[in-house]
């Protein structure tokens, strides 16, 4: 879509954010993960879903999430304390420390699945599988274009 009026880019971000929020506020995803973490602790508890089983180190993780190593370790620190990742040596390099869910942890993903698959359904039963397709592939797109933007300097 080459245009050069904004309004349409605009209202689709606000749509998108829209959705979100409705999405968080609805109590239709009650489950225990998303409202017993900030949004800082899923983003980083993400990425350690995201290389189970092998793990991740703490400095992949900031490098991922573009901050620093010391903000990631205030966070997983918490998250060790509520049972969701645990801290274990690396079977190859003893001194570094791999980040991977607990058993509890997993739990908590799968129940969170579940429940935000069966929101989907419920808010998608109007749509065609072959719209919901086609959004599927344009979100996956726009993620993948703002992946490739060059990094603004603040």
């Amino acid at each position: 879509m080459k245009t050069t009026d904004p309004q349409p880019h605009e209202n689709v971000w606000r749509n998108v954010l829209r959705l979100a929020d409705r999405l968080s506020s609805s109590g239709i995803t009650d489950c225990d993960l998303p409202n017993r973490l900030p949004l800082s602790q899923l983003r980083v508890i993400g990425v350690i879903y995201d290389r189970h089983p092998q793990g991740v180190m703490l400095k992949e993780i900031a490098d991922e999430l573009k901050l620093t190593p010391g903000a990631i370790s205030q966070t997983v620190d918490t998250l060790v304390k509520e049972n969701i990742v645990e801290r274990t040596t690396s079977p190859t390099d003893r001194r570094a420390i791999l980040l991977r869910p607990t058993e509890s942890g997993l739990a908590l993903k799968e129940e969170h699945g579940r429940r935000i698959e069966n929101v989907m359904q419920a808010i998608s039963c109007g749509i065609s599988a072959e719209e919901f397709a086609v959004f599927q592939s344009v979100l996956e797109r726009l993620l993948e274009q703002i992946s490739n933007l060059p990094q603004q300097s603040k």
